[in-house]
C-alpha cells in the first residue's frame, strides 16, 4: 500500500515537472523569437518580422498571448499594412486579415483604421477599372459610328465619280455624234437639246441622291445617339427618367404579382398613358430615389438601392415582364428596405447582436407600410410585397409569414435573389470578394431558399 502511494507521488512529481518544463521551454522560445522579431523590426525587415511574430502567436495561442507579444504584433502588422498601401499587394492582405481573425487581440484602433484604408483603396482601384472599361466601351462605339460615316462618305464619292465619268462618256459620244452629223444644223440643234435634257435629268438624280444620302446619315446619327443614351441610362442612378417613355401601367394596379408561374404573362405592351399618369410615375420614381439614398445612409450600404434596383429591372425584363411592370419593380426595389428607418442606429451598426436585437432587426419587414403613404393606391400592393416578403424562402422557412413557392410575390422573389447575389459579390468584413460565377453557383445550391428560374435568369445577364 505504502509502495503504491510512493509510486503515485513520484508520477505526480514527474507530471508537474514536465508541465513546468514545457511552460519554461515555451516562454524561453517566445522570448528568443520576440527578440528576433524586435531586431528585424528595428532593421526595417518587416516581412521577416511578420513571419517571426506569427510563429510567436501560434506558439502561444493555446496558453494565451502575452501582452508584450500582442504589442509587438500590432506594430509589425501596422508596418506590413503600410507596405500593402504603398505596393497594392492585396493577395498578401487576404492572408493578413485571416491572421487577424485568428488573433483579434492584436487589433487596436490604429490597426483597424489602416485595414479600412486598405479596403477603401482596393475598392477605389476596382471602381477606377470599371470606369475605365466603360470609357473604353464608349470610345469603341464612337469609333464604330465614325467608321460608318467614313464608309457613307466614300460611297457618296464613288457615286459622284461614277456619275461624272458617265457624263464625260456621254458628252464625248454626243460630240462625236454631232461631228458626224455636222452636215445638218438641224440635227446638231436636236442633239444639243437632248444633251441639255439629259444633263437636267442627271442633275435632278444627283440632287435626289444627295438628299437620300443626307437623310440616311441623319437617321444613322439619331440611332447612334439613342444607343449611347440607352447605354448611359442603364449605368446611371437616374433610371427613373426613362419612365416618361413607358407605356400605360393601368393594368398593374390589379396585378396579382405572385408566383413564378406568371413569368412572362405581363410581357405584352399596354395602351399609351396619359400625360398625367406619366408625371405621376416620374414623381414616384424621384421620391423612391430620395428614400433609397436615406436608407443606404442609415444601413451604411453605399449605393445599395441603386445597385439592387438596376439589377431588378434588368432581371424583370429577362424574366419576360413587360416594360411597365419592370419599371414599377425598379421603383419598389429602391425602397424595399424602408423598414430600416424604424430600426435603432446602434442595432444597424452592431456586429454582435443579441437574440432580441436580431429579432428586432428582422422585424424591419413589418415596418414598411407606414412609410408608403406617397405611393398611389394602384401601385401600393407591389411596394408592400417587395418590402414585406423579400426574406421569404421557397420552402417556407423564411420570414415574416413563412410563405412558400407561388405564395411568394414575384417582386419579393426577384429582390431576394438580387440582394443575396449582391451581398455575395460585395466585401463583408474580412471575407474576400466572391466572383460572379461562384455567387451564382452558391444561389443555385440552395433551391430551398431561391427560385431557380430567377437565379438562372440572373446568370444569363450578369
Amino acid at each position: 500500500m505504502l509502495i503504491n502511494k510512493k509510486y503515485s507521488l513520484i508520477l505526480l512529481c514527474m507530471l508537474v515537472s514536465s508541465v513546468l518544463f514545457a511552460q519554461s521551454a515555451t516562454a524561453d522560445l517566445t522570448k528568443r523569437y520576440l527578440e528576433r522579431a524586435n531586431t528585424q523590426y528595428e532593421n526595417a525587415e518587416y516581412d521577416a518580422a511578420y513571419k517571426t511574430i506569427n510563429a510567436v502567436l501560434r506558439l502561444n495561442e493555446t496558453t494565451g498571448i502575452p501582452a508584450n507579444v500582442t504589442l509587438m504584433a500590432t506594430q509589425i502588422y501596422s508596418k506590413v499594412l503600410d507596405n500593402i498601401l504603398s505596393t497594392g499587394n492585396y493577395d498578401e492582405f487576404t492572408t493578413i486579415t485571416s491572421n487577424i481573425e485568428s488573433y483579434p487581440s492584436i487589433v487596436d484602433g490604429t490597426l483597424r483604421k489602416k485595414i479600412n484604408e486598405v479596403y477603401a483603396k482596393q475598392e477605389a482601384e476596382i471602381e477606377a477599372k470599371r470606369l475605365a472599361a466603360e470609357k473604353a466601351e464608349r470610345q469603341e462605339l464612337t469609333q464604330i459610328y465614325q467608321n460608318q460615316l467614313e464608309e457613307l462618305s466614300k460611297s457618296q464619292e464613288n457615286i459622284m465619280t461614277a456619275l461624272d465619268s458617265n457624263l464625260k462618256d456621254l458628252g464625248t459620244k454626243l460630240v462625236e455624234s454631232s461631228e458626224k452629223s455636222a452636215k445638218s444644223n438641224h440635227m446638231v440643234l436636236i442633239a444639243v437639246f437632248i444633251v441639255c435634257i439629259i444633263l437636267v435629268i442627271v442633275f435632278i438624280i444627283v440632287i435626289i441622291g444627295i438628299r437620300i444620302a443626307a437623310k440616311a446619315s441623319a437617321r444613322q446619327s439619331a440611332q447612334f445617339e439613342a444607343t449611347l443614351k440607352l447605354v448611359a441610362g442603364m449605368q446611371q442612378t437616374n433610371n427613373q427618367l426613362l419612365l416618361g417613355n413607358v407605356t400605360d401601367l393601368n393594368g398593374i394596379g390589379g396585378l396579382r404579382s405572385a408566383g413564378s408561374s406568371r413569368w412572362g404573362v405581363d410581357a405584352l405592351p399596354a395602351p399609351e398613358m396619359t400625360q398625367e399618369e406619366k408625371d405621376e410615375l416620374k414623381q414616384l420614381a424621384i421620391r423612391c430615389e430620395e428614400l433609397g439614398s436615406k436608407i443606404d445612409n442609415i444601413s451604411k450600404r453605399k449605393n445599395n438601392s441603386k445597385n439592387i434596383s438596376e439589377l431588378v429591372y434588368k432581371l424583370s425584363i429577362q424574366l419576360g415582364c413587360n416594360q411597365n411592370t419592370s419599371m414599377l419593380y425598379f421603383c419598389a426595389a429602391m425602397v424595399y428596405d424602408i423598414g430600416f428607418m424604424d430600426i435603432p442606429e446602434e442595432i444597424l451598426e452592431s456586429s454582435n447582436l443579441t437574440e432580441g436585437q436580431r429579432d428586432q432587426l428582422r422585424d424591419h419587414v413589418n415596418k414598411s407600410e407606414e412609410y408608403f403613404d406617397f405611393v398611389p393606391e394602384k401601385y401600393y400592393q407591389i411596394f408592400v410585397d417587395a418590402a414585406k416578403f423579400h426574406h421569404e424562402n421557397e420552402d417556407g422557412s423564411g420570414y415574416p409569414l413563412g410563405k412558400a413557392g407561388d405564395e411568394i410575390p414575384q417582386i419579393a422573389k426577384i429582390i431576394h435573389v438580387v440582394e443575396s447575389y449582391n451581398s455575395l459579390i460585395s466585401r463583408r468584413n474580412y471575407r474576400a470578394i466572391t466572383d460572379k460565377e461562384s455567387a451564382i453557383k452558391e444561389l443555385l445550391s440552395k433551391p430551398n431558399m431561391y427560385d431557380e428560374i430567377v437565379v438562372k435568369a440572373l446568370d444569363a445577364i450578369v
